[in-house]
């Protein structure tokens, strides 16, 4: 029999037996919503720590952020504490961070992240040992920046641009390009979070100024509050440095909290256990119906249609057919059901179906989620339906084949 007359029998299946059809359709698609909300938060908060683990040239452990804690916390305040900080044996260097925004002379504008030399190894940053050198001898009123790589070919090494100091306009020379994948740490918190699509994870659309001290900045743009010190410490030797900076500060009357890189990730990592997540057990158990329900109907609808599949044999037909009738009643319902859960959580979670354009423009905000849902999605999809369809057929296929023409004409049959 031709595969277009075997398929005008399946849809006339449908229709002899619509309602069983559409609660099987609910209880898969149930299944799958609850197995995409899962794996997608997973798989997307998976990706972040992925990411952010990345941008680290050294142990997170290591390293991390002293935030200061109160109105009155101004940068004078952060400076006390900064140079009491380079007296300390077990830091291995500690500094500031600044956004900044760099002009071209055509008025375009380009994000950076403004760092002390100091820091320079706390990042991936991939530049050559010449330029590392380079910046090592940079003096404390030099600035150099480094545009990300997507920059290459709109602007060559020595151009300038310029950035406001205060209220006044400062030109910095560009001193190179980062190469494909540089990254730096974000500030303060590693996760949650955006500022727009220059919040990436990488360096490629934005650039790195590097300077000798920033205290000319720090005194000039934002000497109202404090601002938070940036460290790297021997290894493991954090726990002892912030003892040793919270005994200060206590003795100082100075706020502060002592913040771990490497403990944040740690706790983003436990936060996003999937076995934790009473929703992930539900779709285990969602999906285990949903296999049972699927298989008991095609073992009722064999046991009810036994004489059928006797006259269709009768005619021609061969048993590797009425299997491949049965399988296909099902594969598209199953399908049906978890492309409209793919397109639906789309539209829920993204607001559009289509939704790049709106994920790149929020920067890392939505990246592991789109990123886990797009790419992911899919094949974890695809694998559900293969082993659901399956487990749901693979009785039905026996009963058939197990059974001769006469037992099928009589209604008997050990399988049946």
């Amino acid at each position: 029999m031709r595969w277009y007359n075997k398929l005008k029998l399946v849809f006339r299946n449908y229709t002899r037996r619509f309602f069983v059809t559409i609660l099987l359709y609910g209880m898969c698609m149930v299944s799958f919503v609850l197995i995409d909300k899962v794996l997608t938060e997973y798989i997307g908060n998976r990706y972040e720590v992925w990411q952010v683990e990345k941008s680290f040239a050294v142990n997170p452990y290591n390293t991390g952020y002293v935030h200061f804690i109160g109105r009155d916390m101004t940068q004078s305040v952060s400076d006390r504490l900064y140079e009491h900080m380079q007296s300390s044996d077990n830091i291995k260097c500690s500094g500031y961070i600044l956004n900044q925004t760099l002009y071209t002379q055509d008025g375009d504008y380009i994000i950076a992240q403004m760092i002390q030399k100091e820091l320079l190894g706390i990042g991936n940053i991939k530049i050559s040992e010449t330029e590392r050198k380079y910046i090592e001898s940079l003096s404390e009123n030099e600035r150099i920046v480094f545009l990300g790589c997507n920059y290459r070919g709109t602007y060559k090494e020595g151009d300038f641009l310029d950035y406001y100091d205060g209220d006044d306009i400062s030109r910095i020379r560009i001193a190179g390009f980062l190469d494909k994948g540089s990254r730096w740490i974000h500030q303060e918190q590693l996760f949650g979070g955006s500022y727009g699509e220059w919040d990436q994870y990488t360096l490629d659309n934005t650039a790195l100024v590097i300077a000798g001290s920033l205290e000319k900045e720090l005194k000039t743009v934002a000497s109202s509050r404090s601002n938070d010190i940036y460290l790297e410490c021997e290894s493991d030797k954090f726990t002892e440095v912030s003892d040793e900076i919270k005994n200060y500060c206590y003795k100082e009357g100075i706020n502060v909290s002592v913040i771990n890189y490497g403990d944040e990730i740690t706790q983003k990592k436990e936060q996003s256990n999937i076995l934790d997540d009473t929703v992930f057990i539900a779709a285990i158990m969602i999906t285990i119906l949903a296999i049972i329900s699927v298989a008991a109907s095609n073992i009722v609808y064999c046991l009810m249609n036994k004489e059928n599949y006797a006259i269709m044999l009768a005619n021609g037909m061969c048993k590797a057919d009425i299997v491949w009738m049965i399988v296909a009643q099902n594969i598209i319902v199953i399908i049906l059901a978890a492309v409209s859960t793919w397109n639906i959580r789309q539209k829920s979670v993204f607001g559009k179906i289509f939704a790049y354009k709106e994920v790149v423009s929020t920067g890392r905000l939505y990246e592991g989620l789109y990123v886990a849902h797009v790419n992911y999605m899919p094949v974890i999809f695809a694998v559900a339906v293969i082993i659901l369809l399956f487990l749901s057929c693979i009785v039905p296929a026996v009963m058939i084949n197990k059974t001769s023409l006469a037992d099928m004409g009589m209604g008997r049959g050990n399988s049946w």
